[in-house]
């Protein structure tokens, strides 16, 4: 971990797209802003590991109800880690993309984006 100290107003730039200023330091807290490009997702850590949780879940889910019809070979587990994946049968749509429309559970956790 690379620890720097910064005082109010200064910044840090992490890579070409990515500023983090410290906004304000308070007693026991530090306010921090974070520039990002619209492609960054940016989330605290306890509401990341929420929806990596929720993910695993829904992989999970979607395996098993695969099974129950009898459709294993549509959906098949890689492995059981950190990594775990679902291999798609050649006819199923893949997506790289997160489904974050409005009401989905990936964007109930924040608000959009203001406009720059």
């Amino acid at each position: 971990m690379l620890v720097l100290t910064r005082r109010p107003g200064e910044s840090i730039v992490i890579g070409d797209g990515i500023k983090l200023t410290v906004v304000s330091i308070g007693p026991g807290r530090v306010k921090i802003g974070v520039e990002a490009p619209p492609s960054v997702r940016v989330d605290r850590a306890e509401i990341h590991a929420r929806i990596q949780h929720e993910q695993a879940t829904d992989v999970l889910a979607a395996v098993s109800a695969n099974v129950i019809d009898g459709n294993a070979d549509q959906a098949t587990m890689v492995n059981a880690g950190s990594d775990t994946g679902i291999l798609n049968s050649p006819e199923a749509p893949v997506s790289d993309t997160p489904n974050t429309k409005p009401g989905t559970r990936l964007s109930q956790f924040r608000a959009p984006r203001k406009p720059r």
